[in-house]
């Protein structure tokens, strides 16, 4: 999210949360399917009865039957029959499928793929892929069938990447941008979900399923699958997210659907085996991925390609689901109005806010409803303010009782806590002044000056109050019966969401801080090497420079040709050998300090070109692309064509089958220059790749080379406060991407180094 203070870009990730939390809830079927089948005492005949109630699932559950493998030779025609064959499970985890692809149809109703922005026919192949893997990595988990239900495992990887959908449903062309930025730069889609809107699909996937309802298992999967395993906090279901992470990374290795995630260098077993999980099941998984996959696809309704028509109907299926409820909501405003008694709504009012994981926004929608249906049908909106000196919240309902309008404004001048504005109990906005001044956000108001104010005592330092245009309202003890019921709710549910936020927050700290000790880690190997080195060379240096020259001297003494002058010809280049590599390794540990100067990214990479002529002759020179005006940079031109030299020579050494390419070019997102150096070589196997920037190690034969050319570009690199990565496969070749900021030289200073005048 780029522009604006904290406090704005807190706001925006507010509204957009505000705007998941209105969404529609889950279709009530599913939601009863699930209430009946988490209950032991529940029975065959309730779960048919569910499902008969509506056709359309009906008939995709009897088509279940046909298409699973059941060993039944006869037609299934009844549901009751199909419930027994099926069993709970089943019938409870495909609903819940049918019914969330049904919610989320794709909009444009396209037969054709979307090239540009997000396609949720590839995010559905995907999302079965996962749920498939999942199930039969489950299947194989004989050590924890307590924890691991198949069943349960093919719902959780079906619903793990739900979030996206919801930032594709509020946001379109903001996650339009973000699919954008993610295929061209290769990047996990999660960072650059944070960075474009704010929030990442995980985080929002959890709070649409907490609005849902759903299990906490289907919670704690759709918010922590993509976080590392020794990151997640000791839940119930702590094994569930990491089986569902080794579903995922299994199915974007073997390239099904679209996930928009292409960091893919941590490998299968691994994944495995930090998870506790039976590592040997993944080559079997992985051979019956795809046949199942398909199986499953026509078992529950999805299918592989989803077509024009299939969408449509999705459409219309999902409209009759919300005509439904709407019908049902009518029907419980026109008992609410029967109702006389304000101790009775207090009590339907308390059995409705008691459900766990609600939300400040649920609270305040409960209100507006509770409100209606003692009041009356009218306009009503709530002012809400979290703490002194936090904007204020004006939210506006429509007649469903969700959030029509709902934005944060700075509170007015000279009024910076809203609780001291509620002296009286209910009085005239206009009594007040306060007209003028709210008069614009009203939108849904048909005449402001009829607005009216009913304080609410939420109490923990929150502040609400009601806005309607009721005027006859119950007076006295009751009344305040109302607005104090109503504020603790209101004040209970924002005790409740900071708790929430905190944990939140405290799983990112905590992969922060894994990634944070891995680089000090790192940092210091680093210096206990350069440590070693200094005294290396200190040590070393002198004796190899009293060998390397008594060896020349002796065989200047020698007959020329003879055995004995090649010996001690060899032995002096060996000694020389052995120093340049000594020195190299000091140079590695504790590179020298960068010389910032202005040179032109053309003479950089010329400089490359023949740093790697020198070792390999007999390589072509490369195609070079870049920016179409040659940029002039503030670096050090000696240290970046170091590191572009080194990964030229390693891409001429791989055995290229036509040139190699180098492309420079600016990211404009994250103001940095790339550089790219791609070749169609050899390409390195899994264990070369994760170990190519350890000093000494080389994929050769042992002798052909030292080993420590990528691990001094790297370090050269950082020194330049860039960064370095490799994406390789055997036989494909080898890309290496440079990048480090973007520092131009301004145009008198570019003009300088064209007239020579520079000291570059």
């Amino acid at each position: 999210m780029e522009g604006g203070s904290e406090s704005e870009r807190t706001q925006r990730l507010e509204l957009i949360l505000q705007q998941v939390e209105s969404l529609p809830t889950l279709p009530a079927v599913a939601m009863r399917l699930l209430q009946v089948t988490g209950n032991d005492d529940s029975d065959a005949r309730q779960v048919t009865e569910i499902v008969q109630s509506d056709p359309a699932l009906t008939s995709r559950v009897l088509a279940m039957c046909h298409k699973a493998d059941k060993g039944v030779r006869e037609p299934v025609t009844t549901v009751d029959r199909a419930v027994v064959l099926l069993g709970f499970e089943a019938i409870r985890n495909a609903v819940l499928s049918i019914k969330v692809f049904e919610l989320f149809a794709d909009r444009s109703g396209n037969e054709v793929e979307v090239v540009k922005g997000f396609s949720q026919a590839g995010f559905w192949r995907h999302s079965l892929a996962v749920a498939v893997a999942a199930e039969l990595l489950a299947e194989e988990q004989r050590d924890f069938r307590d924890e691991l239900n198949p069943s349960e495992a093919f719902v959780c990887g079906l619903l793990h990447d739900l979030g996206k959908l919801v930032l594709d449903h509020l946001l379109p062309k903001s996650y339009e941008r973000v699919i954008e930025v993610t295929e061209q730069h290769q990047l996990n889609i999660s960072d650059v979900e944070r960075r474009v809107i704010g929030l990442d699909h995980h985080t929002v996937g959890k709070r649409l399923a907490e609005h849902w309802r759903l299990p906490h298992v289907l919670q704690d999967c759709i918010w922590l699958h993509g976080a590392p395993y020794q990151s997640l906090p000791e839940i119930k279901n702590r094994r569930m997210v990491g089986l569902v992470g080794l579903a995922d990374l299994l199915a974007r290795k073997n390239h099904l659907g679209y996930s928009g995630n292409y960091h893919l260098g941590e490998t299968l077993e691994s994944k495995a085996e930090e998870a506790g999980l039976d590592a040997s099941c993944v080559v079997r998984v992985t051979e019956a991925l795809h046949e199942e996959l398909q199986r499953r696809a026509e078992v529950i309704g999805l299918g592989d390609s989803p077509s024009r028509t299939l969408f449509l109907q999705s459409i219309m299926q999902a409209n009759e689901v919300l005509g439904r409820l709407n019908r049902k909501l009518e029907e419980r405003r026109e008992q609410s109005h029967e109702q006389t008694s304000v101790l009775e709504e207090i009590t339907e009012f308390h059995k409705e806010s008691l459900a766990p994981g609600r939300n400040v926004q649920d609270a305040l929608g409960s209100v507006v409803i509770s409100a209606e249906r003692v009041f009356g049908k009218g306009y009503y909106g709530i002012l809400y303010q979290n703490s002194a000196g936090q904007p204020w919240l004006i939210n506006q309902y429509g007649e469903d009782g969700r959030v029509a309008h709902g934005q944060y404004v700075d509170p007015p001048v000279h009024s910076p806590n809203l609780a001291k504005l509620m002296e009286e109990n209910s009085a005239s906005m206009g009594m007040m002044g306060f007209l003028p001044w709210i008069a614009d956000y009203l939108l849904e108001s048909q005449d402001v000056r009829e607005v009216r104010l009913l304080p609410l005592k939420c109490r923990w330092g929150s502040a609400a109050v009601l806005l309607h245009d009721r005027r006859d309202l119950p007076t006295g003890l009751q009344l305040e019966s109302l607005t104090h019921t109503w504020g603790a709710a209101i004040g209970a549910a924002a005790q409740h969401q900071g708790a929430r936020r905190l944990g939140e927050q405290l799983v990112e700290s905590n992969r922060q801080l894994v990634e944070a000790q891995d680089s000090l880690l790192e940092n210091q190997s680093m210096a206990r090497l350069g440590e070693m080195a200094a005294g290396a060379a200190h040590e070393m240096n002198n004796p190899l420079a009293v060998i390397s020259g008594r060896a020349q001297l002796l065989a200047s003494r020698l007959e020329m040709g003879s055995r004995e002058q090649q010996d001690a010809d060899q032995i002096w280049r060996q000694a020389d050998r052995l120093s340049d590599l000594i020195t190299a390794l000091r140079l590695f540990a504790e590179p020298p300090r960068p010389k910032i100067a202005v040179i032109a990214i053309e003479d950089i990479v010329d400089e490359a070109i023949h740093q790697m002529k020198q070792v390999e002759p007999e390589a072509e020179a490369p195609v070079v692309t870049g920016p179409e005006e040659a940029l002039k940079l503030r670096t050090d031109g000696e240290h970046l064509s170091t590191v572009l030299g080194v990964l030229l020579t390693n891409a001429a050494q791989a055995e290229p089958r036509s040139r190699i390419r180098v492309d420079a070019s600016v990211d404009d997102l994250n103001d940095r220059l790339m550089f790219k150096v791609k070749d169609d070589g050899v390409g390195m196997e899994a264990a070369a790749l994760e170990h190519a920037f350890d000093p000494f190690f080389s994929a050769k034969p042992a002798g052909r080379r030292v080993g420590i050319g990528l691990a001094k570009a790297k370090r050269l690199l950082e020194g330049l406060g860039g960064a370095i990565e490799l994406n390789s496969a055997p036989g494909i070749g080898t890309t290496a991407i440079v990048t480090l900021p973007l520092d131009l030289a301004t145009t008198e200073e570019a003009s300088m180094v064209m007239s020579g005048e520079s000291d570059a």
